[in-house]
């Protein structure tokens, strides 16, 4: 697994020191609330703040389904929209994620250390609400982007 972190990481980093420079929309200052279908059933929230160009990070916190613990980490996307000249409404992004898992149940035991890597697009309605679709290997997520 940290093997498979490593390269994902190692390939969004080479990815975004390759794009070329353009005038495009800025990323970031948006929450998103996801529903997160699969294995690990949970609501997930993070705020984006922009990081550079093309690239956000953002505080996360998970619920589960079960309430059998509580995630606090954060992420690091980047937004694959200048490199495949991709224009609104449409935003693509790839990113890792970390956190900790605090369990909240007598019987947790589970991992206390959790890694994400995702893939996701947002469709905006408008210039404040979007639907994110998201995939990674907790599961498939469906979201609603506010963009502030």
């Amino acid at each position: 697994m940290k093997n498979l972190f490593t390269i994902a990481l190692f390939c969004v980093f080479a990815l975004g020191a390759n794009s070329k420079l353009s005038a495009q929309e800025s990323y970031g200052n948006a929450l998103n609330v996801f529903a997160t279908f699969g294995d690990n059933s949970s609501v997930t929230a993070n705020y984006e703040f922009p990081l550079a160009k093309n690239w956000t990070i953002s505080p996360q916190g998970t619920i589960p389904f079960d309430l059998g613990y509580i995630r606090a980490g954060a992420r690091v996307d980047y937004y694959f929209d200048s490199l495949i000249k991709l224009n609104e409404p449409w935003d693509i992004w790839g990113g890792v994620g970390a956190g900790f898992n605090i369990g909240i149940a007598d019987d947790y035991n589970g991992d206390n250390l959790s890694l994400n890597l995702n893939l996701g697009g947002e469709y905006k309605f408008n210039e404040k609400f979007g639907i994110i679709l998201e995939a990674g290997n907790y599961g498939g997520s469906l979201g609603l982007g506010i963009h502030l």
